[in-house]
């Protein structure tokens, strides 16, 4: 406890230290962390508070939308839109376009409002907050271009919603009216500068929660307590499980065994063990019974120190796009990517604000296929996606091989990305690359080529660059300006090695003695594909070059800026996507006839609502990382973004309007706008339509699926794969009612193999307690047939609940279970590889720092960040590779 207290310290962390610490120490002095004594308000956390608002602006095609009003993209009409969009609406005279945006705190502002201007363009009456402001704004042009701005000077505005009006009160003489005699305005947007300083917010830190203590027995009292509850099954000759517990009575039986050693301790905390039919051991007890197998697990980390190898690995396909990008500092991605959910037009992930926005424009990547499709350098094609791991991740080295064709991809990927036609024009840093003088002497240029590879090679390679390898490429430069005579057509073709090699392709780390820490370089590497997915930037490789990013503050403060940089949304592209298993839903195929209204039919093809669907959780994921709140509100949250037809999905009957399948609903982008929830059989992942849809069978819901995903993703306990001899029951859940069954009924009397039901008492509750949400994710009280929903359950053996809200709640009241997992995969994720027994003292050391601290998201990344296992390094196993460019 001392060493762990010491080693935090040494951290140099100040923000909500006493708090953890205090935290700290209380957990294990009890060495347990049952329920705690009261909910926190988990919908009130926010660590990062709202930047000063001093000024700010609020883009017309990100505004709400209202009765005539919709977005329209400009880029037809050129470049000097702001986010290259705006709000469009029509009326008739003495109408009203309404619309409103909100200020956090209120004060006196200058308002700047831009209008456009076209043929079909009305006379409006400007109006703020029921006071009229501006008259006779007259918006006709005979071409499309942007309006003089309307200035308001000088405006009280309080807190919260402000209510813009703009009345169309006449039309100019040459205007041209559209069909339905009806003119048209256009908002690009309206600017907020504040002449009054904001009154500061008070940031306080939470407070620790007290966990009772428990007590480690000894060996003997231990074995006497198994022989009572566990040995009818567990000894013996023929043992249940494979888990002979009287063979493990001695701390030499349980250290040679330490893996069965956890997975006993992990039953006994989930309470599977001893099963509900045999006599249950006390509450006290079953926490002795953890103190101790936790003691004992202690005692072998801090014998065995860390064997696991890192595995040097190689980028996947989504931090290869990353790096190059960010490397030669080019205007976007080098080729599509279907796994980059999110699309957006215009730039609104701002962390650093501490405010994520009411409303926004976006498209899905996913799923849809003219964005798929969409060709940004000409001839440049993906390698493979990189598949998931077994309950993990896309970024574990012992998965990402290289193999003979996947190594000439990485060959012809470099000189196709360089020599595409619109490479010149998509690289910001052209000129300061590839061009020089036209009158420069040779052996200026060699020179000058020579200095901009050190930089360059430093930056791609992520260490110091020997002068061996410098000269190396210097010299293959000189080479191929002497044959083509062209400085950019040399750099080009040196650019193409650089990114073909394996020191720019693969992530690794000298094997020095396993347990030492990480140097500077390596720790820089870690860090920046843990929160960027991507290469240090300058600053964070100018940390490394002088040694200061090993100090525990330096590193804190660069970890701080790069969780408020724009590109830290790898953490929910990348991290939040697969621990989610949103690429799920791509595949889901709901039945057409069945759940007809899922689908619209643009031109020829059908579209699947899963292309809003997926962005519901993913922004709630953004929104708790920008503002920095509780995790809790992952499970369970008043608010969400949802578009206006994805609302109409959850909340009306009949969604969409009753229109019918052609156009039913739009498939390129959507607004979507922050929405309270004040049902809480909505919010949260657990319940979204994205995550019940895609685990969910054609024609029924599936409840194993779904306990599988709320077990693999909520609690990190994987179920185990089915044996392949299971047999199947009815595809349809109408012939399962037609027989006077409900599915759960039919799922039990399925369910006649021992070892089976063995599992599905685990998993079957979690995914029944969903059954109220159909197979696309709608609220229904009943089957089809009329038959009750049974939606109860218990959750590890004593947290009963009756529907889903009241698992919601047992959730709630045990808030280490989500965190433990959640710190779980995010460690993972972050380490790029599977947890061993030897991580968890770390483990134990983040869930602590979680706990005081409410589940602040950035207090999770922080503790991460902090730990042993993310800032030492273990030996590197080097994977078999074909030869190629170094």
């Amino acid at each position: 406890m001392t060493e762990r207290v010491s080693n935090f310290c040494d951290s140099g962390s100040t923000r909500n230290q006493i708090a953890t610490l205090l935290a700290l120490a209380l957990f294990y002095s009890s060495q347990l962390a049952p329920v705690l004594a009261e909910r926190f308000d988990y919908q009130s956390v926010r660590g990062r508070k709202p930047s000063a608002f001093l000024s700010g602006r609020y883009e017309g095609e990100q505004m709400e939308m209202r009765g005539q009003s919709r977005p329209q993209p400009m880029n037809g009409f050129g470049n000097q839109w702001s986010g290259n969009g705006q709000l469009l609406w029509d009326g008739t005279l003495g109408a009203t376009l309404e619309t409103s945006f909100e200020v956090e705190q209120g004060g006196q502002f200058d308002i700047a409002v831009q209008l456009t201007l076209a043929p079909d363009y009305g006379q409006f009456d400007l109006s703020l907050n029921e006071v009229d402001l501006a008259n006779d704004i007259d918006l006709f042009d005979k071409r499309v271009k942007l309006a003089p701005i309307v200035e308001l000077k000088n405006i009280h505005l309080p807190a919260g919603l402000q209510s813009l009006k703009l009345t169309l009160v006449g039309q100019n003489a040459k205007a041209k009216m559209i069909p339905g005699d009806r003119l048209l305005l256009g908002i690009d947007y309206i600017h907020l500068k504040r002449l009054d300083p904001p009154t500061p917010t008070k940031e306080e830190a939470p407070s620790a929660e007290q966990y009772p203590p428990a007590h480690a027995l000894p060996l003997a009292q231990l074995t006497a307590s198994f022989e009572q509850h566990c040995y009818t099954c567990h000894s013996g000759d023929e043992v249940e499980g494979e888990v002979a517990l009287d063979q493990l009575t001695t701390h030499e039986q349980l250290f040679a065994n330490i893996k069965t050693t956890q997975k006993i301790r992990d039953v006994i905390q989930r309470h599977e063990m001893p099963p509900e039919n045999e006599e249950q051991p006390s509450k006290n007890l079953r926490a002795k019974w953890k103190a101790t197998f936790d003691r004992i697990i202690d005692d072998y980390i801090q014998k065995n120190p860390s064997q696991v190898p890192t595995v040097m690995r190689r980028m996947n396909r989504y931090e290869y796009s990353n790096a190059v990008r960010d490397l030669l500092n080019l205007k976007g991605d080098i080729y599509p990517l279907p796994e980059k959910t999110i699309r957006a037009d215009a730039p609104y992930f701002d962390p650093a604000s501490g405010r994520f926005p009411k409303s926004l424009m976006l498209g899905n990547r996913t799923l849809g296929k003219n964005q798929i499709e969409q060709k940004l350098l000409t001839g440049v094609t993906p390698f493979a996606i990189d598949l998931q791991s077994e309950g993990g991740f896309n970024n574990r080295g012992s998965e990402l091989s290289v193999s003979p064709i996947l190594l000439e991809s990485f060959l012809s990927l470099g000189r196709s990305i360089v020599n595409a036609p619109e490479f010149n024009g998509y690289c910001k840093s052209y000129t300061e690359l590839f061009e020089v003088a036209e009158d420069t002497p040779f052996d200026a240029q060699r020179a000058i080529a020579r200095k901009r590879l050190a930089a360059l090679l430093e930056r791609a390679f992520r260490r110091p660059v020997t002068d061996g390898v410098l000269t190396r490429y210097s010299e293959f430069f000189a080479a191929q300006l002497a044959e083509t005579g062209s400085f950019s057509q040399s750099m080009k073709r040196v650019l193409a090695g650089i990114l073909a090699s394996p020191k720019f392709i693969y992530l690794s780390e000298s094997s020095k003695r396993h347990g030492e820490r990480l140097d500077a370089w390596e720790l820089a590497s870690r860090l920046s594909f843990f929160v960027w997915s991507s290469l240090p930037d300058e600053e964070l490789l100018a940390a490394a070059r002088d040694g200061s990013l090993t100090q525990p503050n330096v590193l804190d403060a660069q970890l701080l800026r790069m969780l408020e940089h724009p590109r830290s949304q790898a953490l929910s592209l990348n991290f939040a996507r697969q621990w989610l298993r949103l690429d799920q839903l791509i595949t889901a195929v709901p039945d057409f006839e069945r759940y007809e209204e899922y689908y619209s039919r643009i031109g020829c093809e059908q579209w699947k609502l899963g292309l809003q669907s997926m962005l519901e959780p993913l922004l709630l994921f953004e929104s708790i990382m920008v503002e920095d709140r509780s995790i809790m509100l992952l499970l369970d949250s008043n608010y969400t973004y949802r578009t206006d037809e994805l609302q109409s999905w959850y909340r009306d009957e009949v969604p969409f309007n009753g229109k019918q399948n052609r156009n039913r609903f739009q498939t390129h982008q959507q607004q979507y706008r922050r929405r309270k929830i004040s049902d809480r059989r909505e919010g949260g992942v657990i319940t979204s339509a994205a995550t019940l849809t895609m685990t969910s069978a054609p024609l029924r819901t599936s409840p194993i699926v779904r306990g599988a995903w709320v077990a693999t993703v909520i609690f990190n306990q994987p179920p185990p794969p089915p044996p392949d001899d299971v047999p199947s029951i009815e595809a349809d859940e109408k012939a399962i009612e037609a027989k006077g069954q409900t599915l759960r009924q039919r799922l039990v009397q399925h369910q006649e193999n021992q070892s089976c039901a063995s599992c599905h008492s685990k998993i079957d509750p979690l995914g029944f307690a969903l059954e109220n949400f159909d197979a696309v994710g709608r609220w229904r009280n009943a089957y089809g047939s009329g038959l009750p929903i049974d939606a109860s359950g218990k959750l590890f053996g004593e947290a009963e609940f009756d529907d889903v809200i009241g698992l919601k709640n047992a959730l709630l009241d045990n808030p280490e279970w989500f965190m433990r997992a959640f710190c779980e995969h995010m460690t993972s994720y972050a380490l790029a590889r599977e947890l061993e027994v030897s991580d968890e003292v770390a483990i134990d050391d983040i869930l602590a720092t979680t706990l005081a601290t409410h589940g602040q998201f950035t207090e999770i990344v922080r503790a991460i960040v902090r730990s042993q296992p993310f800032r030492s390094r273990t030996p590197n196993v080097q994977p078999k590779m074909t030869e190629g460019p170094e």
